[in-house]
């Protein structure tokens, strides 16, 4: 028999509380939400919250962290970027007036979280380009700080897609960012040509 205590592999209380706090952002601002009334919509007690959340701001993390991140990240390679991109997008995009809050709140964790991912890839895609040609580079960091330039780049495209309403849809932004994913290809490419 399945675990009742658990949901998708997470804690049924950490659900329940990530819930309501998603439930109170529809009318208030986070600001605005105490962790009385986030326990009260739930009908928790205080210190059932203290046990899974330290405050209202770790929660928020945790949230980010579960529904963007770890699905992410988890397993990401060059070949399954774009569909793993998408899905985050698609995230976003249903709990757009969410995950919008969160940005003008923490925008940094999510930067930071895709400008890492994008910049360990973009390091293998310019380390792997130049094994298949042969290459070898007299200045190491060079492709560190390439892939650093356009990861942030592409951090800066998911935030922006964000704070402006994210009228693209998830295809067409996945789509926007392949076409910078090649335009680095063929800049690595034409580097060592």
């Amino acid at each position: 028999m399945p675990d009742e205590d658990k949901i998708n592999g997470f804690d049924a209380t950490e659900i329940k509380i990530a819930d309501a706090l998603k439930a109170l952002m529809e009318t208030k601002s986070f600001e605005k939400i105490s962790v009385a009334a986030i326990t009260n919509f739930c009908n928790i007690h205080r210190q059932t919250f203290y046990y899974h959340f330290t405050d209202k701001y770790e929660l928020l993390d945790w949230i980010c962290k579960t529904e963007l991140i770890d699905p992410l990240t988890e397993d990401f390679s060059l070949d399954n970027m774009y569909d793993k991109l998408n899905a985050m997008f698609t995230t976003m995009q249903n709990n757009q007036s969410f995950y919008r809050s969160v940005l003008k709140i923490n925008a940094n964790v999510i930067f930071n979280y895709v400008s890492k991912l994008a910049v360990n890839q973009f390091t293998q895609t310019f380390n792997d380009i130049e094994r298949t040609y042969g290459i070898t580079h007299k200045d190491a960091k060079e492709n560190e700080l390439l892939a650093e330039f356009f990861g942030y780049g592409i951090s800066g495209v998911v935030l922006d897609w964000a704070a402006h309403g994210m009228k693209e849809t998830p295809n067409e932004l996945t789509e926007r960012i392949r076409h910078i994913v090649d335009a680095c290809k063929r800049l690595a490419i034409s580097r060592i040509k």
